[in-house]
């Protein structure tokens, strides 16, 4: 019997990136349970890979490594094949120095000409398909096997992405708010997600505010327009727990961030907040799980702003955030009160 295939998935960049990358290694084990995946990822993302149980291996990219030990470390992993669904010079050259005997990448990064020898041509910018798309439809056509459709991946979203910490049995009312993107998503008002805590303690929910260490400086400076029913989380959580807390609150608004897209895999209640913007709008980026709403005024607009400021972000009220989380959490509700 022939060894089965061990395939190196190369996706070295933020979280949100990596948490759509996820499905299509679910969907691939389901075609080809008998490979093993690992996957390339950087320290700061890893918990993200940890927590899918598609996942075989979990490779840490070594940032100080010389190009000639990373080209070594490579060889240590003894994949058969290695995709570059992010594409990174550094790491395109080092496999193919490693010998590693399948190298697939796209034809648009001139050094995937000379380090791999499986390309495709496929180009994001102009696609309309949402990135969890993008990246099955490009493993697809690399690892040349039948490409389900956009239909299908939706309908298995959350099986496929396989996240572990799962929907939690933890009964409680909290309702992450996460108002801020590090410059990856065109952000909402805070003074909006203010807003919208207040609406929440209203009608008897718990808003946590959550985000990172470097999210808490900002955040101090607009504390004071929160109500003092608020939990303010930021910079507590490592990211493992920050997913476990996701997957033990009752739903979670954000905008187009990593955070949301960890709340959609889960299957988790949420809204997403978007602009009409190609390249940023929910077309591309919005969260697909089956308990989610995405935001976006009608488009498209050509109005040019900031990821901080951003009038078609502002035109999205609180209210209408509300309405749309609470329909969520009313059918959630219904399904546990019969189960």
């Amino acid at each position: 019997m022939a060894k089965p295939l061990h395939l190196l998935i190369s996706r070295t960049d933020a979280i949100g990136d990596l948490c759509l990358t996820l499905p299509s290694i679910g969907w691939l084990k389901s075609l080809q349970p008998e490979w093993r995946i690992t996957l390339l990822v950087k320290a700061y993302a890893a918990p993200v890979a940890q927590a899918c149980h598609w996942v075989d291996q979990v490779a840490v990219l070594p940032e100080e490594m010389n190009a000639t030990q990373l080209s070594g470390w490579l060889r240590g992993l003894q994949a058969d094949h290695i995709v570059h669904v992010f594409p990174n010079r550094r790491i395109a050259t080092a496999a193919a120095q490693a010998g590693i005997k399948q190298r697939s990448g796209v034809w648009g990064r001139v050094y995937h000409w000379f380090n791999c020898n499986n390309r495709v041509w496929m180009s994001r910018a102009r696609s309309n398909h949402h990135e969890a798309y993008l990246n099955l439809l490009l493993l697809s056509k690399l690892l040349h096997l039948p490409t389900p459709s956009d239909a299908e991946l939706r309908q298995h979203v959350v099986d496929w992405s396989g996240m572990r910490p799962g929907r939690s049995t933890v009964k409680n009312n909290h309702i992450v708010l996460h108002p801020f993107s590090r410059g990856n998503g065109r952000e909402w008002p805070v003074e909006y997600f203010a807003a919208l805590a207040q609406l929440m303690i209203d009608d008897g929910w718990q808003p946590v505010i959550g985000g990172t260490a470097q999210d808490a400086q900002a955040f101090a400076a607009h504390q004071a327009l929160f109500p003092a029913g608020c939990l303010n989380v930021m910079g507590e959580d490592s990211l493992a727990q920050y997913i476990q807390r996701i997957a033990d609150a009752a739903g979670l608004v954000a905008s187009g961030t990593g955070p949301l897209h960890i709340a959609s895999l889960l299957g988790q209640n949420g809204v997403g907040l978007f602009p009409p913007k190609h390249g940023v709008s929910q077309t591309r980026w919005g969260a697909i799980g089956p308990a989610n709403t995405n935001l976006q005024l009608p488009g498209p607009c050509d109005t040019v702003c900031s990821n901080h400021e951003c009038a078609c972000m502002r035109a999205i009220s609180p209210a209408q955030v509300w309405l749309a989380l609470q329909q969520h959490l009313t059918a959630t509700l219904t399904t546990d009160a019969t189960q």
